[in-house]
Order: structure tokens, then sequence, then C-alpha cells
């Protein structure tokens, strides 16, 4: 008997051995095939980024001698926060040499600080394009705009300038950073919104119009952190289980290996919802939209000032050399090439809808370069030049020049709160 069971320990523990060799051999293969992997592609991406072309094609915004700084600096205030409502933000205090991030987490505009009052106070709204993405600190719509604005109020008065920008948010994500704003006491009295580009990309990515870019991430992440959470109701055996085989799934996911095994796996093919029906379903939401915020205006007293942006996806500028690489990539991509349709039949259903939603207050500047040789793209998601700036400014400027001079003259009007700030994240 106790021979037997000596037998059996001894062949247990042999199995033991040899399973948890396999399993030691397998992983240190696995080791050094994804060693290799991310070797390989590691100098492939520093090679990628040490060697520029012998010539650029006219409008390659990589010929500007600040745009290898003002890129690294971009990288370096992409990590995010997260900020309550609204999803994401960029984390406060950044300072570099042409980009300046506050306390709160707003692009800092360059503009006076004098004690001159009254002082009316300017919030712009909108995505990428209104924080100022590929463009130094003194280049922005929001600085462009503070500069001709302090410069009409002259001596004896101040507009204070806040650029509430943010890559990636919708029209309807910066009605809530303005609602919050607004229940936090800071009063306006001008507000710009620029937009487009996101809201358009967003219906197109989910077929229905007004949700937040990339949803889907934020519905995994919630997903994941339920399951992950063991403060919750739900306990036990089980619920553990399904969490380390989910940490082990999201482990495998983010090797080079597997980057590599779905590369070669047949991608299904995206449907697109049609364009006349996503532009339509766009209106309507940027519609009713507008009417929110009218609502908040006649309770706040600040006049808004809606923008519908240029892109690149239809603009009738002359491209450049590099804007046309840029629009024959969108052509060739599914996505973008839908988000192009939707750009081209759009600005007539919006037009007609903004009439008499805002009268003198939406400017359509879809438009804006048509025949222009101007370089005014620096991506195929449509960011601008520096140069273009001027020329974006001066779509609004009367809209807005109008209604801040209206607050000027009317300093009774105007407000006292302190500056604009965003909630603090959890």
């Amino acid at each position: 008997m106790t021979l037997s069971f000596r037998k059996v320990a001894v062949a247990s523990w042999a199995a033991l051995r040899s399973f948890w060799l396999i399993i030691g051999l397998w992983l240190a293969l696995l080791l050094a095939i994804e060693t290799c992997f991310r070797v390989k592609n590691d100098v492939i991406d520093a090679r990628a980024g040490e060697q520029r072309p012998s010539t650029l094609v006219a409008g390659d915004p990589r010929s500007a001698p600040w745009e290898a700084d003002f890129r690294r600096e971009f990288n370096e205030t992409r990590p995010n926060r997260w900020i309550p409502y609204l999803y994401f933000g960029r984390r406060p205090n950044y300072h570099g040499r042409y980009i300046q991030i506050d306390s709160v987490g707003h692009r800092i505009t360059p503009q006076p600080t004098t004690p001159a009052v009254p002082v009316v106070r300017v919030f712009m709204f909108g995505g990428s394009t209104m924080w100022g993405d590929a463009q130094r600190g003194d280049h922005t719509i929001a600085a462009e705009a503070a500069r001709r604005l302090n410069q009409m109020a002259g001596s004896r008065a101040r507009v204070e300038v806040t650029n509430f920008g943010e890559v990636g948010y919708v029209f309807t994500q910066e009605i809530v950073d303005l609602m919050l704003q607004l229940r936090e006491g800071h009063r306006p009295n001008v507000v710009v919104f620029y937009d487009g580009l996101n809201d358009v990309a967003s219906t197109v990515q989910y077929g229905v119009p007004g949700l937040p870019q990339n949803e889907a991430k934020r519905s995994a992440e919630f997903d994941m952190g339920r399951a992950l959470d063991r403060t919750g109701f739900a306990r036990g055996f089980g619920k553990d289980m399904r969490a380390l085989g989910l940490l082990f799934g999201q482990s495998m996911r983010q090797l080079e290996v597997s980057d590599w095994v779905l590369s070669h796996k047949p991608a299904q093919t995206a449907a697109y919802v049609a364009a006349d029906s996503a532009a339509r379903a766009t209106v309507r939401t940027y519609e009713s939209n507008v009417e929110l915020v009218e609502a908040l205006a006649a309770r706040y007293g600040f006049t808004p000032v809606y923008v519908w942006q240029p892109s690149l996806h239809a603009s009738e500028k002359k491209l450049n050399a590099f804007e046309q690489r840029l629009r024959r990539r969108i052509e060739q991509d599914p996505y973008h090439s839908r988000i192009q349709q939707v750009h081209r039949v759009l600005p007539r259903m919006l037009d007609s809808a903004m009439a008499p939603a805002a009268p003198g207050r939406f400017v359509d500047a879809a438009s804006l370069f048509r025949g222009d040789t101007l370089a005014v793209y620096t991506d195929w998601l449509g960011h601008n030049t520096e140069a273009a700036v001027p020329h974006i400014v001066d779509a609004f400027w009367p809209a807005l020049e109008s209604a801040t001079r209206g607050a000027l003259e009317h300093p009774a009007a105007t407000q006292t709160a302190p500056a604009a700030r965003r909630p603090a994240g959890n």
C-alpha cells in the first residue's frame, strides 16, 4: 500500500514537473518571439521617425522648422484624465515652448492680463481644430480671435478668451461642458461653437448622430471595469475566474505577436449608413443642440455664435501636392469616403435649418477656401495650417465682433465671475 502510494506520488510529481516544463518552454518561446517582433518594430519606427524625405511636396507640414518640436510637445500632452460627464480632457499644468496647458486643463490663449474693465468673456468650444492641433499657442483660432477682440476693445476694456477646445469633442459634449461652467457660476458674454468634422465622423461611425466619438471604447471600458470590480454586488469564485480570464485575454492582446496574427485575418467589410441619411440625421441633431444653447443663452444672457467648419473631405480649394495626396487617401478609405459624401450633401441642408434658428449667428464656412491656393490642411482629418487660421476667423468675425461689441457697449451686462474651469476629475 505504501509502495503504491509512493509510485503514484512520484508519477504525479513527474507529470507536474513535465507540465510546468512544457509551460515554461512555451512561455520562453513566446517571450523570444515577442522580443524579436518588438525589436524589429522599434527599429522600423525609429527609422521612420528619423527619416525625412529629401524633397517635401508642396504643403507638407514637416517643412516648418518648429513642427518636430511641436509634435513632440503635442504627444507629451496627449495622456488624458477622466472628467465627469465629458469623458476626458488634457492633464493640467504643461508648459512647453509651443503648447501651454493651464491648471484646469485648458490650452492657454495668449492675451492681455491688464486690470482694465469692463471684462467681456468669450468661451470658444470645439474639437482639435479649435484646440489647435498643428498650431503653436499664439496661432490658434482662439489666439487670433483674442488679438482682434482686444484690439477692438482698446485700452479701457478687456476681452478674456478661453479655449475650451478638446481633441475629439462633438457639439453635444461642448454643450455639457458649457452647462457645467454655468452651474459653477461662470458667465460668458459670447460663446462660439466651432464644429462639423467630429459630428459627421461620429454619425458615420455609429449610424446614428449625437454620440461622442469612439463610444464603443467607453462601453468596453465600462464592461471591463464592472468585470474586475470586487466591490460590486456580484462576488464569488466564478466571477473571479472570469476576471482572471479577462485579464489574461487583455494581456495577450498587448503582444506584438497577436497584432501580427490578427493582421492576417481577413478584414470584415464595414457597412455605413447612406450619406443622405447621415447628413439629415446630423443636421437634425445639430439643430436640436442649437435649440438647447439658445435656451441657455436666453436664461444666462450670453450670445452664441455657431460655425460649421471647412473640411478637406469636401473642400473645393485648389489642392496642393500634399493635400492631393491626403485626398487620395480619403477616397481609398471606405470610412472616410463616406464621411466625404456626407460633407458634400450636408451644407445645403444645414443652411436651410439654421437660417431661422440663429439668424445672423450661424456661419457656414464649408466652402471658405473655394478656389484658393493657400496651404490649408495638415492631415487627412482636416486640421489646419497656421496660415489658414486668419481666414477661418475672418469667416465668423462679423458675428463675433457684433456680439462682443454689444457686450462692451453695455457694461452692466458683462459678468464678473472668476475665470472658467473644468470640474476636477475623479
